[in-house]
């Protein structure tokens, strides 16, 4: 084991985030869970993006381990889970939602609505609980979770 392998991923704020959601899949799926209410596996799977398997099921398993989602068996399919974001998810969608701006000013292929940038510098406050709610609706329409 090297030094670096010892080197614990908190302390540094940098370090602490990429630890949590340091890669491609991982901010795919906070962007799913945050900004387009998917909440089951399938749906995840269903991305455009084509997120295989195992990486779907390593990183839902890092998020629940790490505080970011809440795992919920399905009262009215038993075979079923769904997750759900906790607050501190939530509390990353200023950062997420900075993130699209920035990536619509740089990435000329950019499939982010073009008021959607204006909107978020007049009023980012205002996006923010926006997208809060959103979230609320959606796991309000979820079943029950099982103990």
């Amino acid at each position: 084991m090297t030094k670096a392998d010892k080197t614990p991923w908190n302390g540094c704020p940098v370090r602490y985030a990429a630890g949590v959601f340091g890669d491609k899949w991982s901010f795919v799926l906070l962007r799913d869970v945050l900004l387009h209410g998917k909440r089951y596996y399938g749906e995840f799977l269903a991305s455009d993006e084509g997120i295989s398997t195992n990486i779907l099921a390593s990183r839902l398993a890092h998020f629940v381990e790490t505080g970011m989602l809440t795992r919920h068996v399905d009262s009215t399919a038993r075979n079923k889970v769904f997750y759900r974001p906790t607050d501190k998810s939530r509390a990353l969608l200023p950062a997420l939602l900075g993130m699209m701006v920035w990536s619509t000013e740089f990435d000329p292929c950019s499939a982010a609505p073009p008021s959607f940038a204006p909107a978020f510098r007049s009023d980012p406050k205002g996006t923010i609980a926006w997208y809060e709610a959103e979230i609320d609706k959606v796991d309000k329409g979820l079943p029950a979770a099982e103990a």
